[in-house]
């Protein structure tokens, strides 16, 4: 992942070498180089008159501008592509008309009315991904500004609508594929190119059990009792799509960390900087099959891996660990069963035995008659190999006893 270097000192050349030299001979300074980058980016953008770089490069702080500029705005300004019923799912779970201008998108209610929309140049990410568990091909687009990442302290709705991969129903004729429109329409009138999944940088290792023959990039995940899919893009992660939906730019990512770790689930932390909120955000209930695949991209790209720090250990509570003393896991218990043993049938056999069959027991001896004494006792004893060997039999026997005496042996097969 590069460093946004050109951006946080881009009247340095000379520094700007000398820290691409620094990581060059040094890799693991790249995380702290990173985040100084971020915050030399974030003093400038709140010290306008420090900042005299391409406009592009400043970090937008305003919020979206005035619902009644937008609407002024786009009843000025000629229609560029205009698309009635289209399924809004956030910030309203309805139909509206998406309308597009040279400088902003809005939705129209049933009078024409501006609903709500986003001028171009308050737009920071797009995302085009395809809408999982669907016979039917779909695309959600996924619309971010300034504030409505998920991720500071006062939010703001991203716009999230979906199209069909191909012509819309109302009105076939007019646009044979509506994804490709829209998606060419946007990367015309955008600073900013939509992003869409690709499979060099992640794909889903499960099976898409509603199209078999396409390609998943997404997993399931629950952010807390809600189930939704993270998908991995080339310069984001994308949680959604219900509300509230998050995109962690890969530049506001602190750390990433597996915990709650079984044989079929996993979850998934990532952590934002402080200047993008510090929020530590779980994913939980994900799918074992899909950790080599999540695992190879955050370590492709340089998402710091955080699960072994002394704060993320695993810890048992000391009330915990004296309930259960001396029980056995439920594991254990299983396999026991499944294996036929008796449990306190094994303890009055072997438990007594354990020290004089630990081939590290030494027994204390006060005198050379007590050591004798010990040795011949011990002597006298079956070894463990064949106490556990006969009473195997004697259990096999006990179950097929009965059948056993009824086997009467030929003369051929004596």
């Amino acid at each position: 992942m590069a460093l946004p270097i050109d951006a946080a000192f881009p009247d340095a050349p000379l520094l700007q070498k000398d820290i691409l030299d620094h990581v060059a001979t040094y890799p693991p300074s790249l995380d702290l180089l990173r985040r100084i980058s971020h915050y030399v980016l974030e003093l400038r953008s709140q010290l306008p008159d420090l900042d005299n770089g391409p406009s592009s490069k400043r970090r937008k702080l305003d919020p979206p501008s005035d619902p009644s500029d937008l609407a002024s705005e786009m009843s000025s300004d000629p229609s560029l592509l205009r698309l009635p019923d289209i399924s809004f799912s956030i910030p309203q779970r309805k139909k509206f008309t998406l309308l597009l201008t040279a400088s902003a998108l809005a939705a129209l209610g049933p009078t024409g009315s501006v609903e709500f929309g986003f001028f171009f140049k308050d737009i920071d990410y797009v995302a085009c991904l395809p809408v999982p568990e669907k016979a039917a091909r779909q695309s959600n687009f996924c619309i971010f500004v300034k504030n409505s990442h998920g991720v500071s302290q006062s939010e703001s709705d991203p716009l999230l609508f979906t199209v069909p991969d191909g012509p819309q129903k109302a009105n076939p004729s007019a646009y044979p594929d509506l994804k490709q429109t829209v998606v060419q329409t946007l990367n015309r009138l955008l600073p900013i190119a939509v992003v869409e999944p690709d499979p060099e940088t992640f794909k889903s290792l499960s099976t898409n059990a509603y199209r078999k023959t396409d390609a998943s990039y997404h997993t399931k995940a629950h952010l807390g009792t809600k189930e939704g899919f993270l998908f991995f893009l080339k310069d984001a992660i994308i949680w959604g799509f219900k509300k509230p939906m998050y995109c962690f730019l890969f530049e506001s990512v602190e750390s990433s960390s597996y915990s709650n770790i079984t044989q079929r689930t996993f979850s998934l932390t990532i952590r934002t900087l402080e200047h993008y909120g510090g929020k530590e955000i779980e994913f939980s209930m994900i799918d074992q099959a899909e950790h080599p695949a999540i695992d190879d991209y955050l370590r492709r790209n340089q998402l710091k891996d955080a699960s072994l720090t002394e704060a993320r250990r695993a810890r048992l509570p000391p009330s915990l660990v004296k309930e259960n003393a001396g029980k056995k896991s439920e594991l254990r218990a299983a396999q026991d069963e499944i294996a036929g043993i008796d449990p306190e049938h094994d303890a009055a056999n072997y438990d007594d035995d354990d020290d004089d069959d630990d081939d590290d027991y030494k027994a204390d001896s006060d005198s050379d008659s007590n050591s004798v004494s010990s040795s011949s006792s011990e002597g006298s004893k079956p070894d463990s190999t064949t106490h556990r060997k006969s009473a195997s039999k004697n259990l096999a026997e006990d179950e097929l006893g009965s059948e056993l005496e009824d086997v009467e042996l030929t003369d051929d097969e004596e």
